[in-house]
């Protein structure tokens, strides 16, 4: 599956970030560090110590029903990549019924 970078949970999220900060830190400043913050949470993604702790003070995505379905949406993702596909409770019975 192809993440939506400009839309959905991580789009809204990265927005955000950028206005809360755009003012104390510059237009572009703010923009890279939004695509980190959005990128470290939704993605998973791995970077130099100066920049987790330039994004640090602004926290992980709230809670909400927005992190939640994310965070929903990238486990089956790595369940998927692991070769164990979520599947359906009937399906689930339904294999266990032919076993």
């Amino acid at each position: 599956a192809v993440v939506s970078t400009q839309s959905g949970h991580y789009g809204r999220g990265k927005k955000k970030m950028f206005e809360e900060h755009k003012e104390e830190l510059g237009e572009s400043r703010a923009v890279a560090l939004a695509n980190v913050w959005a990128n470290y949470h939704f993605l998973n993604c791995s970077y130099p110590p100066e920049a987790l702790a330039a994004i640090n003070s602004w926290g992980p995505p709230p809670r909400d029903a927005m992190y939640e379905e994310k965070m929903k949406e990238l486990k089956d993702r790595e369940a998927i990549m692991a070769g164990d596909k979520p599947t359906s409770q009937k399906k689930k019975q339904r294999m266990q019924m032919h076993m």
